[in-house]
């Protein structure tokens, strides 16, 4: 059987394109960073030395969550490693709404508070890298935001001709 196409099918431009898989690679990124890098330290531990804290040892608890605390840090390392997985696969899969642009800037957000008011005391350089990595995104998902505000103008402007 034939398969017929809409004239109405939504089709993103070339730097709509451009930007979705730039965004894609820079979520990747930062799920890397997130993950392996140390982004903030922690409490001082019986050696006298600042312990390290990516956001896997945040999301997991050697020994389980035994206090509030511990789950508070699980819930911080879910959101530096969940939520920027998520909004790569929406980067990756969506080509047609807007939604992948408000996840974003909630990723971002997010992350960025997480990143800063944490349970760390203080930023370490992987988390210093993460903060300049979420800038970039949030600034190209603005430059995205606005070229799909575009291509629906034209879109509208073509269709009233």
């Amino acid at each position: 059987m034939a398969k017929y196409f809409d004239k109405d099918e939504i089709k993103e431009s070339s730097s709509e394109k451009k930007i979705r898989i730039f965004l894609a690679v820079m979520y990747f990124l930062l799920v890397l960073t997130e993950v392996w890098m140390p982004l903030m330290y922690g409490p001082v531990n019986d050696e006298g030395q600042y312990s390290i804290l990516t956001a896997v040892n945040l999301l997991i608890q050697p020994n389980g969550y035994g206090s509030a605390g511990q789950v508070m840090s699980a819930i911080y390392g879910a959101i530096l490693v969940i939520l920027p997985i998520v909004s790569f696969f929406f980067f990756l899969l969506d080509k047609k709404s807007k939604k992948k642009y408000v996840i974003s800037y909630i990723t971002c957000i997010l992350s960025a508070v997480v990143i800063c008011f944490g349970p760390g005391s203080s930023i370490a350089y992987g988390g210093i890298i993460s903060l300049i990595l979420i800038l970039v995104i949030m600034f190209m998902t603005t430059q995205g935001f606005q070229a799909t505000r575009m291509r629906e103008r034209a879109d509208a402007e073509e269709k009233t001709e």
